[in-house]
């Protein structure tokens, strides 16, 4: 809030309007931060999701543009279904599973780097899709960084981590707010960006649409 006081007088109109935005999000987003960790004290004590109708897209639009800013050596993509994509579903929540997961992928990338298995030229990438299967939301995350490890039975078990800097409660917090709502998280092997590149890891997401919104999706279908 100082930061968007003391510097939106100094920029232009359209400096001054992305500066604006940018700030407001990481203000809500901090709020949100803040409930999570005064209720989240522990993993088996997560809070009771408070739903309402949310825009799902809206929400993915928030999760990248804080990302684009806190990674800025990665290009991330979007490929969004146009519609709000309404879900009943508590913002907080799904903001920070989305957010981990993007940020997830960039820390895909950078392992890539550390490793020293990056080929010549790299360029971290990111590629943040959705659309409506089946009557339902698939949002999905995609990286070209090092990909899944051999062994994925215990991707979701608590304290299990492949980087130095984890905690290893990021995946099982993700799954536990999506499986709150009702949806299913699932990790799989992505398709490669381009002909020579390897592949890097997806996350999918799936959750059902509000009521009113999976009308309009059975009736799109159905024409």
């Amino acid at each position: 809030e100082r930061t968007k006081r003391k510097y939106s007088k100094l920029l232009n109109d359209e400096d001054a309007a992305s500066l604006a935005q940018l700030t407001d999000v990481i203000v809500r987003q901090t709020d949100d931060l803040r409930r999570i960790v005064d209720e989240f004290s522990k993993f088996a004590r997560m809070p009771e999701p408070q739903r309402k109708p949310e825009s799902l897209t809206q929400l993915l639009h928030e999760a990248v543009l804080l990302q684009e800013v806190g990674q800025p050596d990665v290009q991330i993509t979007t490929d969004l279904d146009p519609s709000p994509l309404l879900a009943d579903v508590d913002a907080t929540m799904i903001s920070q599973a989305l957010t981990n997961l993007i940020k997830n992928a960039g820390e895909a990338t950078e392992s890539l780097i550390e490793n020293g298995n990056a080929p010549e030229g790299f360029q971290p990438m990111i590629l943040v899709s959705s659309r409506i299967v089946d009557g339902r939301v698939e949002m999905s995350i995609s990286d070209n960084g090092i990909g899944l490890p051999e062994d994925r039975s215990r991707l979701f078990e608590p304290y299990v981590t492949t980087r130095d800097k984890g905690t290893g409660l990021g995946l099982p917090i993700v799954k536990k707010i999506i499986e709150e709502h009702g949806g299913t998280l699932s990790l799989v092997d992505a398709a490669p960006f381009d002909e020579d590149a390897h592949r890097g890891a997806m996350a999918v997401i799936r959750l059902d649409l509000a009521p009113t919104d999976r009308n309009v999706a059975d009736t799109a279908g159905a024409v």
